[in-house]
């Protein structure tokens, strides 16, 4: 079963198979993610030749079912993406890939991929990823642009992140115990006067109540509902 996770890929050695166009457009994701990448193929889109040129990627000329070569460059890999319509090469390379604990994702099989490679957006600091798994792309990409609408029409949400941002730095530069720190995340967020202070967009208002608060919880003045921390988990 695949599980999301975001992975911080900064210096991640990453082999892509294919110079075409899905090959280029995952070349691009892993050079911006700050990868190293290589990219193994009998021939080169023009924006893969460019960014070449511009130092950010490795070109390979070369056969895919050149197991000898598949051999040292899956070694060295910590990703291998397959990105070309032969589906015949895909036991070759999940075999060798084994071998060397390779993470593998099939650009061209959605079934028997390890990876996948969703679609994804942001808004004010929010991430999210989309996928299908290889129902269909298009349904994905519409689904990741009707929640990048949503976030940004949704402001409230917006400040309430940047409350709760807030929180969790104050608590932490005041060495509050992490298990009260876990409580006070849920209890706070659900207490009505900070809510409304967000909703009317109050940030500094914000800031200031939940200082007070955290001071009030930790001093034992205010009492914890724990039916509140109960009810997140």
């Amino acid at each position: 079963m695949r599980i999301p996770l975001f992975i911080e890929f900064e210096g991640k050695k990453v082999l892509i198979i294919g110079g075409g166009g899905v090959g280029t457009s995952r070349a691009k994701k892993f050079i911006e993610a700050g990868a190293v990448v290589k990219v193994l193929s009998l021939a080169f889109s023009d924006e893969l030749k460019e960014l070449e040129k511009a130092g950010k990627v490795e070109l390979i000329e070369g056969d895919a079912f050149d197991r000898r070569r598949l051999e040292e460059l899956l070694s060295w890999s910590d990703l291998v993406t397959v990105a070309i319509p032969n589906l015949e090469v895909n036991d070759l390379i999940i075999d060798i890939a084994k071998k060397h604990k390779t993470l593998v994702n099939l650009a061209n099989d959605a079934e028997k991929t390890e990876v996948v490679v969703p679609f994804e957006g942001e808004v004010e600091g929010i991430r999210f990823a989309v996928t299908t798994e290889g129902k269909s792309g298009v349904v994905a990409r519409k689904v990741r642009d009707s929640f990048r609408k949503m976030l940004e029409e949704d402001e409230e949400t917006l400040y309430f992140l940047k409350a709760m941002y807030h929180l969790k730095q104050y608590m932490k530069a005041n060495n509050v115990p992490v298990q009260l720190r876990m409580k006070l995340y849920f209890v706070i967020a659900a207490d009505p006067e900070f809510r409304k202070l967000v909703s009317r967009e109050d940030i500094e208002g914000a800031r200031r109540y939940v200082e007070k608060l955290v001071e009030e919880y930790v001093s034992g003045k205010r009492k914890i509902d724990e039916s509140l921390v109960k009810m997140q988990f």
